[in-house]
Protein backbone atom coordinates (compact mmCIF):
# COMPACT_ATOMS: atom_id res chain seq x y z
CA UNK A 1 0.00 0.00 0.00
CA UNK A 2 1.40 3.24 -1.11
CA UNK A 3 2.24 5.53 1.51
CA UNK A 4 -0.39 8.50 0.38
CA UNK A 5 -3.00 6.07 0.34
CA UNK A 6 -2.59 5.28 4.20
CA UNK A 7 -2.33 8.56 4.94
CA UNK A 8 -5.28 9.45 3.45
CA UNK A 9 -7.40 6.84 4.63
CA UNK A 10 -6.48 7.75 8.55
CA UNK A 11 -7.56 11.55 7.12
CA UNK A 12 -10.94 10.19 6.46
CA UNK A 13 -13.37 11.20 9.36
CA UNK A 14 -17.37 9.58 9.41
CA UNK A 15 -19.42 12.37 10.68
CA UNK A 16 -22.39 10.35 10.72
CA UNK A 17 -23.17 11.36 14.12
CA UNK A 18 -22.74 14.94 13.37
CA UNK A 19 -25.29 15.25 10.58
CA UNK A 20 -27.35 12.99 12.83
CA UNK A 21 -27.11 15.58 15.40
CA UNK A 22 -27.30 18.68 13.26
CA UNK A 23 -30.36 16.98 11.65
CA UNK A 24 -32.13 16.76 15.38
CA UNK A 25 -31.37 20.10 15.81
CA UNK A 26 -33.23 21.41 12.74
CA UNK A 27 -36.23 19.09 13.44
CA UNK A 28 -36.24 20.90 16.98
CA UNK A 29 -36.16 24.26 15.57
CA UNK A 30 -38.35 23.48 12.55
CA UNK A 31 -40.82 21.99 15.79
CA UNK A 32 -40.40 25.11 17.93
CA UNK A 33 -41.31 27.50 14.70
CA UNK A 34 -43.88 25.50 13.87
CA UNK A 35 -45.37 25.90 17.85
CA UNK A 36 -44.67 29.78 18.09
CA UNK A 37 -47.15 29.51 14.94
CA UNK A 38 -49.70 29.22 16.84
CA UNK A 39 -49.11 31.88 19.24
CA UNK A 40 -49.67 35.42 18.67
CA UNK A 41 -46.80 37.20 19.46
CA UNK A 42 -47.49 40.85 19.66
CA UNK A 43 -45.54 43.68 17.77
CA UNK A 44 -41.92 43.13 16.22
CA UNK A 45 -41.43 40.15 18.42
CA UNK A 46 -42.81 37.51 16.57
CA UNK A 47 -40.67 39.09 13.57
CA UNK A 48 -37.47 38.76 15.55
CA UNK A 49 -38.16 35.23 17.07
CA UNK A 50 -38.68 34.22 13.77
CA UNK A 51 -36.00 35.71 11.99
CA UNK A 52 -33.56 34.42 15.37
CA UNK A 53 -34.84 30.87 14.73
CA UNK A 54 -34.50 31.00 10.59
CA UNK A 55 -31.16 32.49 11.44
CA UNK A 56 -29.82 29.62 13.94
CA UNK A 57 -31.24 26.87 11.31
CA UNK A 58 -29.08 28.67 8.18
CA UNK A 59 -26.08 28.62 9.90
CA UNK A 60 -26.59 25.12 10.89
CA UNK A 61 -27.19 24.21 7.34
CA UNK A 62 -24.45 26.37 6.09
CA UNK A 63 -21.45 25.59 9.00
CA UNK A 64 -22.20 21.47 8.75
CA UNK A 65 -24.15 19.99 5.23
CA UNK A 66 -21.99 22.83 3.41
CA UNK A 67 -18.83 22.23 5.38
CA UNK A 68 -18.40 25.36 6.50
CA UNK A 69 -17.19 24.32 9.99
CA UNK A 70 -14.26 22.41 8.12
CA UNK A 71 -13.12 25.24 5.87
CA UNK A 72 -10.48 27.37 6.79
CA UNK A 73 -9.61 31.06 5.72
CA UNK A 74 -11.32 32.55 2.16
CA UNK A 75 -14.33 30.54 2.39
CA UNK A 76 -15.30 31.87 5.82
CA UNK A 77 -14.18 35.64 5.06
CA UNK A 78 -16.92 35.13 1.96
CA UNK A 79 -19.86 33.74 4.23
CA UNK A 80 -18.93 36.43 6.56
CA UNK A 81 -18.77 38.86 4.15
CA UNK A 82 -22.08 38.09 2.53
CA UNK A 83 -23.63 38.13 5.89
CA UNK A 84 -22.54 41.61 6.23
CA UNK A 85 -23.99 42.34 3.43
CA UNK A 86 -27.45 40.74 4.04
CA UNK A 87 -27.97 43.00 8.02
CA UNK A 88 -26.41 45.94 6.17
CA UNK A 89 -29.35 45.42 3.49
CA UNK A 90 -32.26 44.71 5.99
CA UNK A 91 -30.96 47.43 8.50
CA UNK A 92 -31.23 49.65 5.72
CA UNK A 93 -34.91 48.96 4.25
CA UNK A 94 -36.12 48.75 8.40
CA UNK A 95 -34.51 52.15 8.78
CA UNK A 96 -36.01 53.96 5.44
CA UNK A 97 -39.25 52.34 6.66
CA UNK A 98 -38.94 53.70 10.14
CA UNK A 99 -38.02 57.24 9.00
CA UNK A 100 -41.18 57.98 7.50
CA UNK A 101 -44.16 59.83 8.57
CA UNK A 102 -47.55 58.13 8.59
CA UNK A 103 -48.91 59.18 5.91
CA UNK A 104 -45.92 57.29 3.75
CA UNK A 105 -47.12 54.33 5.18
CA UNK A 106 -49.88 52.27 3.36
CA UNK A 107 -53.43 53.09 5.00
CA UNK A 108 -54.46 49.68 5.79
CA UNK A 109 -50.89 48.62 6.52
CA UNK A 110 -51.98 48.22 10.09
CA UNK A 111 -54.77 45.92 9.03
CA UNK A 112 -54.03 44.23 5.98
CA UNK A 113 -51.55 41.15 8.18
CA UNK A 114 -55.05 40.05 9.79
CA UNK A 115 -57.15 40.55 6.65
CA UNK A 116 -54.79 38.66 4.76
CA UNK A 117 -54.38 35.98 7.28
CA UNK A 118 -58.38 35.62 7.74
CA UNK A 119 -58.33 35.33 3.77
CA UNK A 120 -55.73 32.20 3.88
CA UNK A 121 -57.30 30.32 6.52
CA UNK A 122 -60.98 30.83 5.66
CA UNK A 123 -61.73 32.36 8.89
CA UNK A 124 -65.05 34.33 9.09
CA UNK A 125 -64.29 38.37 8.96
CA UNK A 126 -65.24 40.06 12.06
CA UNK A 127 -68.08 41.97 11.99
CA UNK A 128 -67.99 45.31 10.98
CA UNK A 129 -68.75 48.14 12.96
CA UNK A 130 -71.64 50.29 13.24
CA UNK A 131 -71.48 53.16 10.86
CA UNK A 132 -72.22 56.52 12.35
CA UNK A 133 -75.28 58.29 11.17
Amino acid sequence: MPAHDAAAGHAEHSHVGRYLAVWGALMVLTAVTWGLSRFHIPGAAGVAVTLAIASAKGALVALFFMHLWDQRGPNRLVLLTSLVFVVLLVLLTLLDNATRFPLANPPDAETAPARIREAILNEAPPPAPPRAR
